[in-house]
């Protein structure tokens, strides 16, 4: 992405974010949503249980979700929440997603805001995180209304690069519509081989735009390319920095 469109699209965010009426628009390439309805088009929420890790996923209403008959969401149940360019089949939501379907008794849902956080355009998909963490939140409300024994509190979430800022609105949302936040939240990243939560615009971003110790009652952040693609401050209860949190080395498949 070019120096100027970095600059239109940052002050469209700097302009946008002091209004409070709904706004959609592109960008060139770059789809840009600020409190609007959630949409299937841009956001879409994915089933995984362990009771058949190689079926395909079911894809749940936005507003409305109902989950098919024989799901048990009394299980321990997982949310990955993707980052900067990546969906539902990016390798790291795969890796992530079939680490955890392999553990029994166990559901894993996957939020696909892709077309909100494609290439090349990371400024308007830092801004969208707002969008698509409020839009899970009324989706999480939702699925409780339709299936009381599912809980919203404890659910495990995990967010990576972007998507550990996601789940900062969504907590934060969950919190003043329904009075609880996540008992866990887990950040992550998949950029450069790192694990860590977004490091562009959410730098010195105020709290509630960015995954803080406020956003669950235990938020856990793994570090690999602190200072670079990730954040090298502290913002979670625990935070590891694997091989000093900034270079890991090149991982190798010996199969």
């Amino acid at each position: 992405m070019s120096r100027a469109l970095v600059k239109v699209i940052a002050s469209v965010v700097a302009l946008t974010s002091s209004i409070s009426s709904a706004s959609e628009f592109n960008i060139g390439p770059c789809h840009f949503q600020y409190l609007e309805p959630c949409s299937s088009d841009t956001i879409q929420y994915y089933l995984f249980t362990s009771d058949n890790p190689e079926g395909a996923p079911v894809l749940l209403d936005n507003i409305d979700p109902h989950v098919p008959e024989g799901v048990n969401l009394t299980y321990q149940n997982k949310m990955i929440v993707h980052g900067y360019a990546g969906n539902i089949d990016f390798n790291a939501t795969k890796l992530i997603r079939n680490a955890y379907l392999r553990q029994p008794a166990t559901n894993v849902l996957v939020v696909d805001w892709g077309k909100l956080s494609k290439l090349p355009c990371y400024p308007t998909a830092a801004f969208n995180t707002k969008q698509a963490g409020e839009c899970t939140a009324t989706f999480l409300i939702g699925l409780k209304a339709n299936h009381p024994e599912f809980s919203c509190r404890d659910l495990h979430a995990i967010g990576f690069s972007l998507g550990a800022h996601v789940l900062s609105f969504t907590s934060n949302a969950l919190e003043k519509a329904i009075g609880i936040k996540f008992k866990r939240i887990t950040g992550a990243v998949y950029e450069v081989r790192s694990l860590d939560p977004a490091l562009p615009f959410f730098a010195t971003a105020r709290q509630h735009w960015k995954l803080d110790i406020t956003d669950a009652d235990f938020v856990d952040v793994i570090h690999t390319n602190a200072g670079v693609y990730g954040k090298i401050e502290t913002c979670g209860h625990v935070d590891f920095y694997m091989n000093g949190g900034q270079n890991q080395p090149i991982c190798e498949n010996d199969s």
